[in-house]
């Protein structure tokens, strides 16, 4: 409370208002002039900003409590990242921001979003806990999430240069000189399981996406699928698991910052 007192005695002392507080969280103000932009800027009630925004308080202040730092290591790696997974480098992306005037904005979220993983990941890593009984359950009681085909034949379509399997993907009877082209068949049990859940994706008698490998890119069409068959549980127990991970994640930390925010000090100006 008394932060909260002297935030206001700095205001007044400077007649600077151009807002006002309309809630304290334990002694952080929020404005209405943040409340109003998060309102247009999310396209949300102002309930809903409210709620944001003091949770957003609330979880700046756990990062506070625990020390929390993010480092240009950490930024430089996540940047890697995005880059990478938008075909570029990382002096291209930072360019491409620059150029868009965005770096700047872009850097402070990416920071900001970087802290909330780490706190995120400081309180769920000692109570996440899942046991390989509730993996096997799983297993069995959603059986219907892992049906899938027992033999499928394929064509593979292989070239340096995705254009040309775009070219091959508009007309599959049109053959180019660098495109390597062979006829694959598969028992489910020995395809790796991107492929067999790749395979599932796409209808008889069309083409997977395009996408890269250690030998180019490569493009599958679906010339039959026979057969029905359970992927063995063994092979899809890692699945099972990020399923349930992700699920108690959430549960982990909706629990842990309602009981923050039951405890903390709210308080509401008129």
């Amino acid at each position: 409370m008394k932060k909260f007192l002297i935030f206001l005695i700095f205001i007044f002392l400077n007649a600077k208002i151009v807002d006002r507080v309309i809630v304290s969280v334990n002694g952080e103000p929020i404005t209405s002039y943040e409340l109003n932009k998060t309102v247009a800027l999310l396209k949300i009630s102002p309930k809903e900003a409210l709620n944001i925004l003091i949770d957003k308080k609330i979880i700046d202040e756990e990062i506070k409590k625990r020390g929390i730092e993010v480092d240009e290591f950490d930024i430089e790696n996540a940047l890697e990242k995005i880059a990478s997974k938008n075909g570029m480098s990382v002096f291209e992306f930072k360019n491409f921001l620059k150029a868009k005037g965005e770096y700047n904005k872009f850097i402070k979220n990416l920071k900001d979003n970087l802290l909330k993983q780490k706190l995120f990941s400081q309180i769920v890593s000692s109570r996440l806990k899942i046991t390989p009984k509730e993996l096997k359950n799983y297993y069995n009681q959603h059986k219907d999430e892992f049906k899938t085909f027992k033999n499928i034949e394929v064509v593979k379509y292989q070239s340096n240069n995705p254009e040309n399997l775009k070219k091959v993907i508009k007309n599959h009877m049109f053959l180019l000189d660098n495109v390597k082209v062979e006829i694959q068949d598969f028992n489910v049990s020995n395809l790796p399981l991107n492929l067999i859940y790749l395979f599932n994706s796409v209808k008889k008698d069309s083409f997977t996406p395009i996408f890269s490998n250690d030998e180019g890119y490569v493009t599958y069409y679906i010339n039959k699928k026979e057969g029905v068959t359970t992927i063995p549980f063994e092979k899809v127990k890692d699945i099972i698991y990020q399923k349930l991970a992700n699920k108690k994640r959430e549960e982990i930390l909706k629990d842990y910052f309602n009981t923050l925010k039951n405890q903390a000090d709210i308080e509401y100006f008129n």
